[in-house]
């Protein structure tokens, strides 16, 4: 499992996500490691990606394949729907390969850019949880899927307000997040504080410690540590990256042997 977390807020978009990988034997964890670099971007297209679930791809870790996919793959011309239905076809082809059910494949991708100056937040994944799992495709989440409009998105939704996408541990994450609006009520009557600030380095700090304290959480109450407090992140708008916190340079994560596989 993983944590993942991609925010559009009227500041741009803030991608963050731990690095711990799981090591499965069919149903069954067999071991767990760190390193992976979940949160990834192109600078030619101005594109994040995330990432979470089935965890290879041949004998790559996923995010290995992502970072060639991103180097080789993705032109400056790109606009974020070429990107989102090319990285699904791949992979598609890819995966197939295998010759395993969808069910057994089940993994996303959250991808952030603009298209003439509007922010889209898109998804491209195997099937929301009451579906049937499929081969991966490109859902337009935000503005969208929502019918929104672009204009009624940027102007009206965005000001003050906010959309996230979150994958892995999300039920986690949810009840955390629900609880910290409450206390963020409670220190904004109480003492005046407005947590998160209202900046774009406020809202990266604000979902870093989320990841963060998901992750603690977990060793904390003796669960299993899918989620480390290892991040990487990266916080951009239109011009490019503001912050960009990349995880540090790390070792090939192992392929494991036949009969298990790496889940992010």
């Amino acid at each position: 499992m993983t944590l993942v977390v991609s925010d559009l807020s009227r500041y741009g978009f803030i991608m963050v996500g731990d690095s711990a990988v799981t090591i499965q034997q069919n149903d069954t964890i067999v071991g767990i490691r760190g390193g992976a670099k979940k949160v990834q971007y192109s600078r030619k297209a101005n594109v994040g990606i995330t990432m979470w679930g089935y965890g290879q791809v041949g004998e790559k870790s996923l995010d290995s394949w992502i970072a060639d996919f991103i180097e080789s793959e993705i032109d400056s011309k790109d606009e974020l729907k070429q990107v989102g239905q090319r990285l699904a076809n791949r992979l598609n082809e890819e995966l197939s390969k295998t010759k395993k059910p969808w069910s057994e494949l089940v993994c996303g991708f959250h991808l952030a850019g603009y298209k003439n100056g509007n922010p889209k937040l898109w998804h491209v994944h195997c099937g929301h949880e009451h579906e049937e799992r499929h081969e991966l495709r490109l859902y337009k989440d935000f503005p969208d899927d929502q019918g929104w409009t672009d204009e009624d998105f940027q102007n009206s939704l965005l000001h003050g307000h906010f959309c996230h996408l979150r994958n892995g541990y999300h039920p986690i994450f949810a009840s955390l997040f629900d609880s910290i609006l409450n206390y963020s009520e409670t220190l904004r009557q109480n003492f005046n504080i407005k947590f998160p600030h209202d900046s774009f380095e406020g809202r990266l700090r604000f979902y870093k410690l989320l990841v963060q304290f998901v992750a603690d959480t977990l060793v904390a109450a003796g669960e299993h540590p899918g989620v480390n407090n290892v991040l990487s992140a990266i916080a951009f708008n239109q011009n490019g990256p503001v912050f960009d916190e990349p995880l540090p340079v790390a070792q090939e994560i192992e392929i494991p042997s036949e009969g298990a596989h790496l889940c992010y």
